[in-house]
């Protein structure tokens, strides 16, 4: 009887390591020299890196991920300096991830060219990180992407004066409550509110309703919000994720950030 526990125990055991092992191989980006691609190329004069899985599938979409403080490095490195936790999500997501170096200017006529490097692509989606540039894009080329997204940003104060939304977008948005760069009250002359910038893309979908549900944090981290407006009548599908912390950057360290985008954006 002895023999026979020892037997079964002996498998669980090692059942339980290569699970851990193969999870560890799956969800690392540096690693992911077997399992990414990082390629360097130029989008109309502006720095980017192109991520994807090896065995990506033809006609996968394509995330485009606008960042102001990125540093590319060689593509030797195991893991390029972009807040690239992101890339890992490559694997889980299936899609290409093409990071663009920015200096927070409002001109995104730039974007116009994104597609013609991914021909293929069935969609196209734009996130930005440290930035508004996803709401100047959202306004001024509302049809270039299939949904747009931003984290840790805000609309610049000029561009929510001129108001220039066209038509209603799907959009997400992930905030850090006490962010001390992009506040979530806003800076005067320079960018408005979260909640003003979230109520601009809300008021085009005249969503009259809401709904909030709470996600579980990391460990010992704040606690994180959902705001789901529904009912627009166009259709389009807008979610603020709110994070009580003082974090001025994401890497997965609050919560499943880039799940939830992915998430959100693959229904879109």
């Amino acid at each position: 009887m002895k023999r026979i526990i020892f037997i079964i125990t002996s498998l669980l055991l090692f059942a339980a390591v290569s699970c851990e092992k193969n999870g560890t191989d799956e969800g690392t980006a540096g690693g992911g020299e077997s399992s990414l691609t990082y390629e360097t190329v130029s989008v109309a004069g502006h720095d980017a890196v192109v991520v994807k899985p090896i065995d990506l599938e033809a006609g996968a979409p394509v995330v485009v991920l606008l960042s102001d403080d990125m540093t590319l490095r060689s593509l030797s490195a195991k893991a390029p300096d972009i807040n690239f936790k992101a890339a890992e999500h490559c694997l889980i997501g299936r899609y290409a991830l093409c990071v663009i170096g920015t200096e927070g200017s409002g001109d995104v006529s730039f974007l116009s060219s994104v597609g013609g490097l991914f021909p293929e692509a069935s969609k196209l989606y734009l996130l930005s990180y440290r930035n508004g540039l996803s709401y100047t894009a959202a306004m001024k080329m509302p049809d270039a992407f299939a949904a747009y997204g931003c984290v840790s940003g805000a609309i610049d104060v000029e561009a929510y004066r001129a108001n220039g939304f066209q038509k209603p977008v799907s959009f997400v948005h992930v905030h850090a409550t006490d962010n001390s760069v992009y506040k979530w009250n806003g800076v005067e002359d320079k960018y408005v509110s979260v909640p003003l910038s979230v109520g601009a893309i809300v008021a085009l979908d005249k969503c009259i309703t809401f709904e909030n549900s709470d996600l579980l944090p990391r460990e010992g981290k704040g606690r994180v919000t959902c705001t789901h407006y529904i009912n627009g009548q166009s259709g389009c599908d807008v979610k603020l994720y709110s994070v009580e912390s003082g974090d001025n950057g994401w890497c997965d360290q609050e919560f499943e950030v880039y799940n939830q985008i992915w998430n959100f954006f693959k229904t879109h």
